[in-house]
């Protein structure tokens, strides 16, 4: 079976889920700073290390983002007998 199973914009899937997750990390991150630092929050140092984070998350993420989607993927269409039977023939061909 193949990691992209032959599917136009399969990696818009992956990059989707990492942009989910890296702006509801965002999201928690900045409210959690700011409910712990409510009388007097710092606004410079807050929007600095988000924007770190924005930086660093999606690359962070990437590979199980993509193994996610690929998990989803799975879920919506499954193998059929015909990708297994291939996937066994790759396989094979390439072990022997």
């Amino acid at each position: 079976m193949s990691v992209q199973r032959g599917l136009e914009g399969f990696e818009l899937g992956a990059a989707t889920v990492n942009a989910i997750l890296t702006f509801g990390m965002l999201v928690v991150l900045s409210a959690i700073s700011v409910v712990a630092t409510y009388p007097d929050v710092a606004v410079a140092p807050l929007i600095i290390s988000l924007g770190a984070a924005a930086i660093i998350m999606p690359i962070v993420f990437y590979p199980f983002t993509y193994t996610i989607w690929f998990a989803v993927e799975l879920l919506m269409e499954p193998p059929t007998p015909a990708d297994i039977a291939a996937a066994a023939e790759r396989v094979r061909v390439t072990s022997a």
